[in-house]
């Protein structure tokens, strides 16, 4: 009998076995080898993939930057309005002419409402409710709910909380300077501004991060916009894999980043309400927009009571409901907010002060500027809001370095609705509901046809004169069209309001750690310096003699 089964029991395992290997061949034909024909079935210029890991493969194996590889791709297909690029498996559509972007990004916006990213608000109450995540008329609705938030005049309320931070950081930084002169670390320097200020102007709580190292705040945002580790990977995989992350339930924000930030907003709200306090923050902003008596039309937009308005029609339109604000909602506001004046804030000034110490000339010519305003001023006055706004060389200097090193390698959209894209020689491509866009902010803004010498630092090209003649499509730095960065205005703010402190009492010098030119970091989604941005900085004689 042995001798029977034996034979058998083997011809059925390795059957099954081969049934098996089957099974693993046509998955890898559909997944990998059909898909991979996507972009050649449709008529679409693009380059072939790596299997599995997509035209992404360089950055993904940490040989070149996430911008270097867009910026090749870029240069490889310029005879082309778009072309096709391979998020791992996904295929995208990486848009290049500048017309198309407008089109897309503001024209036929409609067609394009979301990002890619799909959270699960319930599951994951911070980052789902926040404004970036929202989708379609939810969306729209709390847009035009925080929109008047961000108005002038409501930076105007928070700069002073600003101004008061920045004089206690230089008195701060002066205190460790020896011999006049101290070597600091950019990022880490500037981190600290961000956090400080964000959790005064956010969370209405005072905090000296130069003082106190390792205060909540700094340690759990240090965590948060971590691109390099394990938050690093959970960034690139709800962007890549949206809905395989929704359905296993994934969290991008931790519970106890989600306990302390609940933590803070609620009892801050429940004191201020109890305490009748007012201050002019974030948490202010949005209590008083929970107040409002925000209603809904009939197709779930925003009721303006403007008659003959797009989003409503007056009191008698047919109103639904009160919009329903919770302490999430708030909660999340307030914490994607730190989390973009935390890191992108100090990206950008990093950046800039790497490029104000290795050109000195410009730095020079700005802080002419600075010391004219200063100099303005009557004893004992600040700077204000509006004489900031009228700094325009600081604005020329902030500008050119965030085209030189935009915080994101692209923008990213979703189709919402069925859209042709049209290439150059007529052919059409007709998108469907779900596909990926993305406009390659990075490469688009060192593009030498729309910016000359594009890797050399020049804010001249952001004098007034000449920014009138730009296309508004080459200023990708904050985004383009209704979907924008809501924060653009505050980070502009609070990075100019910085370096305004800075230069009126230090000179930025070339340390002996300072990195030029810079090389990139391979590890990072995020723009960074490979070795630190490592700045000297010496007090002015003047500050010296004070």
């Amino acid at each position: 009998m042995a001798s029977v089964l034996g034979p058998l029991v083997a011809g059925l395992l390795s059957l099954e076995g081969a049934l098996a290997v089957g099974v693993v061949a046509l998955l890898y034909y559909y997944l990998v080898v059909r898909s991979a024909q996507y972009f050649a079935d449709r008529g679409v210029p693009y380059m072939r993939p790596t299997p599995l890991l997509g035209n992404g493969a360089a950055f993904l194996l940490r040989r070149r930057t996430m911008i270097e590889v867009l910026k090749e791709l870029y240069g490889r297909f310029e005879r082309h309005r778009f072309f096709g690029y391979f998020d791992f498996l996904t295929p995208i559509y990486v848009l290049r002419d500048l017309e198309l972007v407008k089109q897309v990004c503001i024209k036929d916006f409609d067609h394009f409402l979301n990002h890619r990213i799909e959270l699960d608000e319930q599951h994951d109450p911070l980052f789902g409710r926040a404004l970036f995540a929202m989708r379609d008329n939810r969306w729209r609705n709390m847009r035009a709910v925080l929109s008047p938030a961000f108005t002038g005049s409501k930076m105007r309320l928070m700069f002073g909380l600003i101004t008061t931070y920045c004089e206690t950081a230089v008195r701060t930084i002066r205190a460790e300077t020896r011999a006049g002169t101290a070597d600091l670390e950019m990022k880490e320097l500037f981190r600290r501004f961000g956090n400080d200020i964000v959790a005064t102007c956010a969370f209405g709580i005072e905090i000296n991060s130069f003082d106190d190292r390792t205060n909540a705040f700094y340690t759990l945002g240090k965590e948060l916009t971590n691109l390099e580790g394990l938050q690093g990977l959970k960034f690139l995989a709800f962007s890549s894999f949206p809905r395989v992350m929704r359905a296993l339930r994934l969290k991008l924000f931790s519970d106890k980043m989600t306990r302390f930030f609940r933590h803070v907003v609620t009892d801050t709200i429940a004191q201020r309400e109890r305490k009748h306090i007012v201050r002019h923050d974030m948490i202010n902003l949005l209590m008083e927009a929970r107040k409002q008596e925000l209603r809904f039309d009939e197709n779930d937009n925003v009721d303006t009571g403007v008659e003959g308005s797009v989003s409503g029609g007056g009191s008698g339109s047919g109103q639904k409901r009160l919009m329903d604000w919770t302490d999430d909602d708030l909660t999340a506001q307030c914490t994607v907010f730190f989390f973009g004046g935390y890191d992108t804030v100090s990206t950008l000034s990093a950046f800039m002060a790497h490029e104000l110490a290795v050109n000195p000339d410009v730095q020079d010519e700005l802080r002419r500027e600075c010391d004219a305003v200063r100099a303005s001023l009557a004893d004992g006055e600040k700077l204000s809001y509006e004489t900031l706004q009228s700094m325009k060389y600081l604005d020329m200097v902030a500008m050119e370095t965030l085209r030189l090193w935009t915080p994101a390698p692209f923008l990213d959209r979703q189709c919402t609705k069925p859209y042709v894209l049209e290439d150059y020689d007529g052919r059409k491509v007709h998108l469907r509901k779900g596909d990926g866009v993305w406009v390659p902010a990075a490469a688009i803004m060192r593009d030498p046809q729309l910016f000359p010498e594009p890797d050399r630092f020049n804010p001249a090209r952001f004098a007034p004169e000449s920014r009138a003649a730009m296309d508004t499509a080459t200023l990708l730095g904050f985004g383009l069209g209704p979907r924008n960065c809501i924060g653009s205005r505050f980070a502009l703010m609070e990075a100019k309001a910085i370096f305004y402190y800075l230069l009126t009492h230090f000179h930025l010098e070339r340390a002996p750690n300072t990195q030029h030119p810079i090389r990139m970091k391979k590890t990072s989604l995020a723009p960074s310096a490979e070795n630190g941005f490592w700045i000297r900085f010496r007090v002015r004689e003047a500050e010296q003699k004070a």
